[in-house]
């Protein structure tokens, strides 16, 4: 399977909003901080795994004890729709250094081919 930070889908990911993974928010958290901690909610651009820019608005839960960051439906749902995705499908987040738009992250969709047994990028 591909490089990068995976993440299976579950039903509520692909329904609602995408809970961001503790390892991805390592990630994502540093690059954003003054910002999340004014507005507790920024805009994360990506490029997916065929070209297309992608716009999501991750959003840091307020109340309770942990503060759980997520994908809002927005963006999110658009991605899901768009590219067909369903509960055990892969997103995986890539950082990238790439200057179009400002985007810093890569988010690839995988599904699985069964008959060929094999992952690949929608």
């Amino acid at each position: 399977m591909a490089a990068g930070l995976p993440k299976w889908l579950t039903e509520s990911d692909v329904k609602s909003k995408l809970s961001v993974p503790r390892d991805w928010w390592e990630i994502i958290r540093p690059l954003f901080g003054e910002e999340l901690d004014r507005r507790h909610e920024i805009e994360l651009w990506a490029v997916d795994g065929v070209g297309m820019f992608w716009e999501f608005r991750c959003a840091v839960r307020q109340k309770g004890r942990y503060k759980k960051p997520v994908l809002q439906s927005d963006g999110w749902l658009k991605f899901v729709n768009y590219k067909g995705l369903e509960v055990g499908d892969i997103v995986i987040l890539e950082t990238v250094e790439n200057r179009f738009r400002g985007t810093r992250f890569l988010l690839r969709a995988l599904k699985y081919h069964a008959g060929g047994h094999y992952w690949f990028d929608v």
